[in-house]
């Protein structure tokens, strides 16, 4: 049923019934054994219908006195959502126009700015909030819920907290999600599992994500790919459901290709280990937003836990595609990891390489 922007009075039926049997309010008024006052500010919409009125109704109209407590409930949920809508309204410029274009992708919302109020309750709606206070309190708290949008401010970054909430709420209506609420988290077993995570990563290929989910999952660790906002400068991001299960949650959008993907689930990974639990750490796209510490130390953890002790200066000088595939398989990585490091430290051109690099775009298992 679509929400109208307007509310019936019940005491619309009954004035379109004493316009129908023409009769007069005061005639109504004697046959329900009440004063015409009351007769007319139900009319009016003034008065509510109250059991006792509704069943003095029912036996002058022929109406069901249910039907009539009915209609007097629905005119007054509507009358309060158009109020609540009213009042929504003045924060519909607070949403990212590109949150927007998401909820309608997503099909939570068919409202436009045309319908402000409205486009503001399913924003609401959308995030499981009352009101737009609890909205804020939620999602801009860094001591509440599963996230801290403080790490926003350590990155210097302008992303809107509406854009980045709507694509955080997004993973958690997927079954990846759902599922890990069920996960033991095992701190040392991820550990254990990085040589394996590495030797599977050095082999991309269509089944190489649904791997990565499966043996994370094994140590209680959620990784998910989510399709993101336009405008969301995010590769990746680490968050906590109740501060007991990691999820590593990935655009899967940007930078596709196996050396984006693996470099990022490699640093969310340190984040992961070497972070306070319950933090929320943010993965850009761009390498200037990267500047805190410990986004430093995940770089570090994931260089580390790929390249070793050697990094990525032992390929510093290589050109040639059959050069770098052979210094890759040599040294255990795929090509295209090693691409991605030469041309994030400047040490190749981007013109270089770019044909080692394996697509994983649409390989993310359902």
């Amino acid at each position: 049923m679509t929400d109208t922007n307007y509310a019936v009075a019940p005491g619309e039926y009954l004035e379109e019934w004493i316009e129908d049997n023409g009769v007069s309010q005061q005639h109504v008024a004697d046959l329900m054994g009440c004063s015409r006052k009351q007769v007319n500010e139900i009319v009016n919409g003034r008065a509510p219908v109250t059991p006792d009125t509704a069943v003095r109704l029912e036996r002058v109209v022929g109406i069901s006195a249910a039907a009539w407590l009915r209609y007097e409930a629905m005119y007054r949920a509507d009358l309060a959502r158009i109020r609540d809508e009213e009042n929504l309204a003045s924060h519909v410029e607070e949403i990212d126009p590109n949150a927007i274009a998401y909820l309608r992708a997503l099909g939570a919302t068919k409202a436009t700015k045309r319908s402000p109020g409205m486009l503001v309750s399913d924003f609401l709606a959308f995030h499981r909030c009352g009101t737009w206070d609890a909205y804020l309190h939620l999602h801009e708290s860094a001591s509440k819920g599963d996230y801290a949008l403080a790490a926003l401010k350590d990155n210097g970054s302008t992303i809107a907290p509406t854009l980045l909430s709507t694509w955080l709420r997004a993973a958690e209506l997927t079954v990846g999600f759902e599922r890990g609420r069920g996960y033991v988290f095992d701190a040392e077993a991820l550990r254990a599992a990085l040589p394996a995570l590495r030797e599977r990563a050095a082999t991309p290929d269509r089944h190489l994500l649904g791997d990565f989910r499966s043996m994370l999952a094994e140590v209680g660790v959620v990784f998910i790919m989510v399709e993101p906002p336009k405008k969301l400068p995010l590769l990746g991001m680490t968050r906590w459901i109740d501060k007991r299960v990691p999820v590593i949650q990935q655009t899967g959008r940007w930078g596709m290709t196996d050396g984006f993907v693996i470099w990022t689930l490699f640093h969310e990974i340190g984040h992961v280990l070497n972070d306070p639990r319950g933090e929320m750490h943010l993965e850009y796209s761009t390498e200037k937003k990267r500047n805190s510490s410990a986004e430093r130390s995940a770089n570090a953890f994931a260089m580390d836990a790929l390249f070793g002790e050697k990094g990525v200066e032992h390929f510093r000088g290589l050109t040639r595609d059959r050069d770098i595939v052979a210094a890759a398989r040599e040294a255990g990585l795929a090509p295209g990891v090693v691409v991605h490091q030469l041309h994030r430290k400047r040490y190749l051109d981007y013109s270089y390489g770019r044909s080692l690099s394996v697509d994983l775009a649409g390989t993310f298992p359902e």
